[in-house]
């Protein structure tokens, strides 16, 4: 089924969505007050008209006269498809139902979530297609008359395409994003075989979750059967990262305890672990679970080490979200984990205050040995950083963590790779997209970082 997004600038998210039913278009952003245009112009052949929120950029009247616009432009169309609105404003939703007596082909889906999840979205569409689904074949054989009649070279007439046209979605064989060659050769080298058990870490606020969530993602889409471990039971931000997994959490109560009950019963995983997509799959905690006793009886680094025991004969890699006043309590695990990326923005505040962190929560031997295991992955690189006059690259961040500042922290650390600086990075959250998916050089980088990771320190 093809579905046109209507979501402003969160088209450029909505693409990312992994849904099993739908192709979306547009591929770049679409706004209500473009839509006559764009259609007039490109004539989309789709099965239904998705327009959320974010498509409406103007006040309430004239977000109103936008809509009537579009219906009636539509209302004259040959072929039209289902208009389905979903929207959190009930005063919008009441509007909205006042003019489907009028336009049959509007419909109106109320969401009371902060944000529209993917599920919701494809129940609405199901929902409404279906009550349609005689008028839309009835009219399948004119509009596939048009679409051909409009396909047909007019070599007299020809002329240049609108900016419009460029906003289609090409082909998924085109589109389907591939990594850079020399960075596929490398990584292909890696036996599928492998596994490693990688902890990412670093002081709270560096940039540990969206490093864990990246790297993810991208082992995933290389083929990597990839799990994810959040052991941040404190803030868990992992519901944040993946929307679907959070509204999995409040319906279904094996889910929302996902991390406790692995972590009881490790053989159980393929139930008790969240599959957010077919090599990729996460445990962690819903935001309401609140059970202090089986806290205390499960959360232990006893029971991670039976379930890294287990999961490493069955997944390429196995990501510890672990920030560093973890590694205390569960010291028993270190020895079990074959690489640290280390995570450190390149600016001199963020290196003293985790080499403080590292003196505060760690004793030197086990310092030392996170000397040893971890290669730096350098957050929110900013080229423009500067220490003693000089660019603070990632090799320079390397070699004032490694100067002598902290005694138990002095041998050479590789590093794994940087992460270019965008204002998107902390906007993941909101975006339910993570930002390897929004650019090649960010493709590049987290791709460079699982390279580095999966190779280990040896």
């Amino acid at each position: 089924m093809k579905l046109l997004f209507v979501a402003g600038q969160l088209n450029r998210i909505v693409e990312h969505y992994h849904f099993k039913s739908f192709d979306l278009y547009p591929s770049g952003p679409l706004f209500l007050s473009n839509l006559p245009a764009y259609w007039s112009e490109v004539n989309p052949n789709v099965d239904a008209v998705l327009v959320l929120d974010e498509g409406s950029m103007g006040s309430s009247s004239t977000s109103r006269q936008e809509w009537l616009t579009l219906l009636s432009q539509m209302e004259t169309a040959i072929g039209a498809p289902q208009i389905i609105a979903i929207t959190r404003d009930r005063d919008v939703e009441r509007y909205l139902q006042s003019l489907m007596p009028r336009f049959k082909l509007l419909s109106v889906e109320l969401s009371n979530d902060i944000r529209v999840s993917i599920e919701f979205i494809s129940q609405a569409v199901l929902r409404n297609v279906e009550v349609k689904s005689r008028r839309v074949q009835a009219e399948a054989s004119a509009a596939e008359v048009k679409t051909n009649r409009l396909s047909e070279p007019d070599h007299a007439q020809e002329k240049k395409s609108s900016f419009l046209e460029r906003l289609l979605k090409k082909n998924k064989n085109v589109t389907e994003r591939t990594a850079t060659d020399a960075l596929t050769k490398q990584l292909e080298k890696i036996s599928r075989g492998m596994s490693r058990v990688v902890a990412v870490t670093g002081h709270r606020g560096s940039g540990v979750t969206s490093t864990v969530v990246n790297v993810a993602s991208e082992a995933s889409k290389r083929g990597l059967s990839t799990i994810i471990i959040d052991l941040d039971i404190q803030y868990r931000t992992m519901n944040m990262y993946f929307n679907s997994f959070h509204e999995r959490t409040k319906k279904d109560d094996v889910i929302h305890a996902s991390l406790i009950r692995t972590l009881a019963r490790p053989q159980d995983y393929t139930t008790t672990t969240y599959q957010i997509k077919d090599n990729l799959w996460l445990t962690s905690l819903g935001y309401d679970f609140k059970d202090r006793l089986l806290v205390e009886q499960f959360y232990n680094a006893a029971k991670l080490i039976s379930l890294l025991s287990l999961l490493r004969s069955k997944f390429n890699l196995i990501l510890l979200d672990m920030p560093l006043d973890l590694c205390e309590p569960f010291h028993d695990i270190l020895i079990h984990i074959d690489t640290f990326g280390l995570c450190v923005p390149n600016n001199i505040y963020a290196v003293l205050n985790t080499l403080k962190n590292m003196e505060a929560v760690l004793d030197n031997e086990t310092i030392a040995y996170l000397n040893a295991k971890s290669r730096l992955v350098v957050t929110q690189y900013n080229d423009r950083s500067r220490f003693q006059q000089e660019q603070f690259t990632p090799e320079a961040v390397s070699r004032v963590m490694t100067s002598g500042l902290l005694d138990s922290f002095m041998y050479e650390t590789k590093v794994a790779g940087f992460v270019p600086y965008s204002q998107e990075f902390d906007g993941q959250i909101e975006a339910d997209m993570p930002i390897v998916h929004t650019s090649k050089e960010h493709e590049h980088a987290f791709g460079s970082i699982l390279l580095r990771l999966m190779e280990g320190t040896s």
